[in-house]
């Protein structure tokens, strides 16, 4: 199986959430993890915030983005599946239009999401998509 990590499963595992080790053990049973290269925008993004609201030190911020990073065997870039982003963000206007660059991937790639965002795994079941 391949999985597709969004940023908040990958954000769960490097700070050792809740769910950190079970969306681990899905990734330890994946062939490959693969992400679109958004991953990386969005994860400096929340790790900011971390910081910024003096949750994290920087020291702490380095070590989660760089572990965080590392889970993924392979980023895919945007221009290989902007057209399928832009088609699912048309049919799922609730939706932010770049979560569908994760529905995209998952779905070209025939590979299970691995998120913790509610919205979207109702949105990825709506399109056939697995979530694990």
């Amino acid at each position: 199986m391949r999985a597709v990590l969004d940023a908040s499963a990958a954000i769960e595992i490097a700070l050792d959430g809740k769910a950190a080790r079970q969306l681990f053990e899905v990734l330890d049973g994946a062939e490959e993890v693969i992400a679109p290269e958004l991953l990386i925008a969005e994860l400096v993004n929340t790790v900011w915030k971390y910081q910024q609201f003096g949750q994290l030190d920087l020291a702490q911020c380095d070590l989660a983005l760089a572990f965080a990073v590392g889970l993924v065997d392979r980023l895919v870039s945007h221009a290989e599946i902007y057209r399928e982003a832009f088609a699912m963000s048309r049919a799922h206007r609730s939706r932010a239009a770049y979560d569908m660059f994760y529905l995209a991937l998952a779905r070209r790639e025939d590979a299970a999401l691995l998120t913790l965002d509610a919205a979207l795994k109702k949105a990825a079941l709506r399109e056939g998509i697995r979530v694990a």
